[in-house]
C-alpha cells in the first residue's frame, strides 16, 4: 500500500481542529460558570451609622446588606464574629465589617493618647520628682509639693521649708522616647544579643515625662521652686470642683487617719487676724558735737501702734495652714501660723508673689486671695 501524505496532513490538522474547538468549550464552560458566581448575591454586614475607635459593636450597630460576590473582596463575616467585638479604626457608615478592622480586646494603648488641655500643657520629667509615681494614669489630679533644705545662718538653723506649689494639676498622658502614651508604663520589644544570636525580649517601660495641664504663673512658680531647692513632691488627690465658691462659706472639710482610717470634721470659721507682737526694740546713736569720744548707743524698747482694723485691704486664707515669713521668700523663718478662712489685713505687694501684711510680716499668694472690705466685714459678721 502506497503512503499517502496528502491525507496524514488532512488528518493532523482535523485533529487540530477538534483540539482547538474542544479548549474554546472548556473555556467557555469556565467563563459561564464563572459569571454565574460572581453574580450570586450575598448577605453581608455594614455599618449602620459612624462608630469611633475603640467603640465596642453592638447588635444596633449592625446593618445586613445584600450585595454580588464580585464585588466582595474578603470573606464576609456572620453576626456572632462580630457583635462584642471592638473597632480598631474609626468605621463610617455602610463600610463592611472586615476582620482585619476589629478586635477581640479593648484597645487601651490605642485611645486618644492625651486629653486636651485648657490652660497650657508642660512636660516635666519624672526625675524632678523625690517620689515618682508611676501608678498615676491619664485625667488623674494630682498637688505637687515643693521643699527647700534647711538655710543655716550664724545663728540659728531653720527648717525645711514645705508648701504646696501647684494644686489640683490634671494629667494629660505622659511621654516615652519622645512618642506621647496613654500609661505611665509600657510593654516594649527589644533585641538583645544573646550568645550571638539576636533575641526579642519584651520588656517594661517607664515614661521619661508627664504631661499637665499648669496655668503659666504656676508653672513660673513652679520651676522657681525646682531651681532653689532641687525637692519636688507629687500628692495624688481628687478634684475639687468648687475653687472659688469655698471661701464664702464655712467649709466642712474630711480629713482622713493614714493610722486608723477615722474620720473628723473640722470646720474653719473666719476669724480676724491680730498682731502678737506690740513692742519693738530700737537702737539710737546719740552723737554730742564733734566729740566722737562722746558718741554713746542706747537700745530702747517702744510700743508699737498696729491698727489692722483700720485697712482697706484684706485677705483670706485658702489653704489649711498659712506662714507668715520674715521676708518675702520661702527661705525665711516662719513666724507664725495661721488656719484657712483667716481675714489678713496687708499693707501692700513686697514683690509679684509676696504680701506684706499689717504688722510687717510676708505672705506668698499661693496661700491667700485677695478679697474687699465689705466681703471681709460680711464674713466676719456671720
Amino acid at each position: 500500500m502506497k503512503f499517502n501524505k496528502q491525507i496524514v496532513i488532512i488528518l493532523v490538522l482535523v485533529s487540530l481542529l477538534l483540539s482547538a474547538l474542544g479548549a474554546a468549550y472548556y473555556f467557555y464552560y469556565l467563563n459561564q460558570n464563572s459569571l454565574v458566581k460572581n453574580n450570586q448575591l450575598k448577605v453581608v454586614y455594614v455599618a449602620s451609622k459612624n462608630i469611633k475607635k475603640n467603640t465596642k459593636i453592638q447588635k444596633s450597630h449592625l446593618k445586613k446588606v445584600t450585595i454580588a460576590k464580585k464585588f466582595i473582596l474578603t470573606t464576609p463575616l456572620i453576626a456572632k464574629e462580630i457583635i462584642g467585638k471592638y473597632v480598631k479604626e474609626n468605621f463610617y457608615k455602610n463600610d463592611m465589617f472586615r476582620k482585619e478592622k476589629i478586635r477581640g480586646k479593648f484597645d487601651e494603648d490605642n485611645t486618644s493618647v492625651v486629653e486636651k488641655f485648657k490652660y497650657n500643657s508642660y512636660n516635666i520629667s519624672f526625675k524632678m520628682f523625690k517620689n515618682p509615681n508611676y501608678s498615676i494614669k491619664k485625667g488623674d489630679i494630682i498637688d505637687i509639693i515643693s521643699v527647700y533644705p534647711a538655710v543655716e545662718t550664724k545663728f540659728t538653723k531653720s527648717p525645711n521649708a514645705v508648701q504646696y506649689v501647684a494644686s489640683q494639676i490634671k494629667v494629660l498622658g505622659f511621654l516615652s522616647d519622645g512618642k506621647e502614651s496613654a500609661k505611665s508604663i509600657n510593654k516594649k520589644t527589644i533585641i538583645k544579643t544573646v550568645k550571638k544570636k539576636k533575641v526579642k525580649q519584651v520588656i517594661n517601660k517607664k515614661a521619661d515625662d508627664m504631661l499637665i495641664d499648669i496655668k503659666g504663673k504656676v508653672l513660673l512658680s513652679l520651676i522657681d521652686d525646682y531651681n532653689r531647692g532641687n525637692q519636688l513632691w507629687i500628692v495624688k488627690t481628687h478634684l475639687i470642683k468648687e475653687e472659688v465658691k469655698i471661701v464664702e462659706e464655712e467649709v466642712e472639710e474630711t480629713v482622713v487617719s493614714k493610722i486608723n482610717t477615722q474620720k473628723s470634721n473640722r470646720v474653719y470659721k473666719p476669724r480676724l487676724y491680730t498682731p502678737k507682737e506690740t513692742f519693738k526694740n530700737v537702737k539710737a546713736t546719740i552723737y554730742y558735737g564733734d566729740d566722737k569720744q562722746a558718741t554713746v548707743m542706747k537700745n530702747k524698747t517702744i510700743k508699737i501702734d498696729l491698727d489692722c482694723k483700720d485697712s482697706d485691704n484684706y485677705l483670706i486664707a485658702m489653704v489649711n495652714n498659712v506662714h507668715l515669713r520674715s521676708g518675702a521668700s520661702y527661705k525665711y523663718r516662719i513666724k507664725r501660723t495661721v488656719f484657712k478662712n483667716y481675714i489678713i489685713p496687708y499693707k501692700s505687694m513686697a514683690n509679684p508673689n509676696w504680701f506684706i501684711t499689717c504688722d510687717g510680716y510676708y505672705i506668698s499668694k499661693n496661700e491667700v486671695k485677695v478679697i474687699s472690705k465689705e466681703v471681709a466685714l460680711k464674713k466676719l459678721v456671720k
